[in-house]
């Protein structure tokens, strides 16, 4: 997935996506990287609910992700 601008209550975010591994464990997860622009930035890293034996198949998938998708799982975050 290219990167992405959503907008979510006001706020404009830069969307990208990288994959991660995590120790004991042979499958990447997908995982969304939300930065915003404004004045004064922040980020925000989600890991979604994907993951795979193969990163390729991980980047194919977020190619598919929806704006609504993207949308829920940053505020899930953003309301912890």
């Amino acid at each position: 997935m290219a990167w992405r601008t959503l907008a979510l209550d006001d706020h404009e975010w830069a969307v990208s996506v990288a994959v991660e591994r995590r120790p004991g464990t042979d499958d990447w997860t997908l995982v969304a990287a939300f930065r915003s622009r404004s004045p004064d930035p922040r980020r925000v890293w989600v890991p979604l609910q994907f993951s795979s034996p193969s990163k390729a198949a991980l980047f194919a998938r977020a190619d598919s992700l929806s704006q609504d998708d993207l949308a829920s799982a940053l505020r899930q975050r953003l309301t912890r």
